[in-house]
């Protein structure tokens, strides 16, 4: 998330370009229509499409999550339409939080599909599709594929409607098919030499007219205020944790040099009770060689004087 860009140079990887896209009447169905059918090699009919749509969480304390692009294709004959959730990202240092944060997008959004009472079978195919300009495991593969599966027998069937794709839009390997890596690059580098097929160029079209509209020109100015308002917000989150932190090291650190006095003064009070106490028994060790001194003189001055001594 760039907020330093100019709008005119976004690109459609860009949150803030992708959004205005997809809530664009009609830079949005074929925006989104081009990238499924592109992606799934059919078309693919589109029932609605909720751009930037937030699911709350449960609870006050728990985390809710906004989603880019959530589409809902016709349902067809009495099989529920798919969900596709398409989620441009190019924020690689986050890399790491890829697979839970697609765990966690997947049940939330399962969380609003199945009303009280039906069938687990009525549950639709969930897509959870990122777009990234980083590549999320370092293979070098355009097209990541995840699903679940047993552990044991890979080849088992198992299929629980729940799939996730990761799109690494420089990727080289595994043969994707040749619309998909144009229309990567056009993602992520959204010029008009790079919308090289009719649907890319009337998307271009469109872009150029986003970019120009005013009112979208105030939203970018309002989408810039709101992440550096966020940004000076968590920094200063980040440094009130950081100045707590250095209040509890201090105290600690505190309490820590008055034990160390403490034990110091223990330590130096049990010295002078062994003082006094070796004192004491050099005393006592003293009275008993004086008192053996004075028995032996005693028995000495008595001699054969004694009454009772007898021959």
């Amino acid at each position: 998330m760039n907020s330093n860009k100019h709008l005119a140079d976004m690109n459609l990887t860009d949150n803030f370009l992708f959004g205005a896209a997809m809530d664009n009447e009609e830079c949005g169905p074929l925006l989104a229509g081009t990238i499924l059918k592109t992606i799934f090699q059919r078309d693919i009919h589109i029932k609605r499409i909720n751009p930037e749509r937030v699911i709350l969480p449960p609870g006050r304390k728990l985390h809710g999550v906004r989603l880019d692009a959530y589409i809902e294709e016709e349902s067809a004959e009495v099989l529920p339409g798919s969900i596709y959730d398409l989620e441009p990202d190019n924020k690689s240092a986050e890399r790491d939080q890829l697979p839970r944060r697609a765990r966690f997008y997947h049940s939330s959004i399962d969380s609003r599909l199945l009303r009280s009472g039906r069938n687990y079978n009525e549950l639709p195919a969930v897509w959870v599709i990122f777009i990234t300009t980083f590549d999320p495991f370092g293979e070098d593969r355009m097209v990541y594929t995840i699903r679940n599966q047993c552990a044991e027998l890979q080849e088992m069937e198992y299929d629980d409607g729940a799939a996730t794709l990761f799109l690494y839009t420089k990727g080289i390997k595994g043969d994707p098919p040749e619309d998909l890596r144009v229309l990567l690059k056009y993602l992520s580098d959204t010029r008009p030499e790079n919308a090289c097929t009719p649907e890319l160029s009337h998307i271009q079209s469109h872009i150029e007219d986003i970019k120009r509209d005013p009112e979208v020109g105030r939203q970018f100015m309002d989408w810039r205020e709101y992440i550096a308002r966020e940004r000076r917000e968590a920094i200063s989150e980040e440094k009130e944790r950081a100045d707590a932190a250095e209040e509890r090291a201090d105290a600690a650190e505190e309490r820590a040099g008055m034990e160390k006095e403490r034990a110091d003064a223990a330590e130096e009070r049990a010295g002078m009770e062994k003082e006094r106490a070796d004192a004491a028994e050099e005393r006592a060790n003293a009275a008993e060689a004086e008192v053996m001194h004075l028995r032996a003189l005693l028995k000495s001055a008595v001699g054969d004087n004694s009454p009772f001594h007898s021959d």
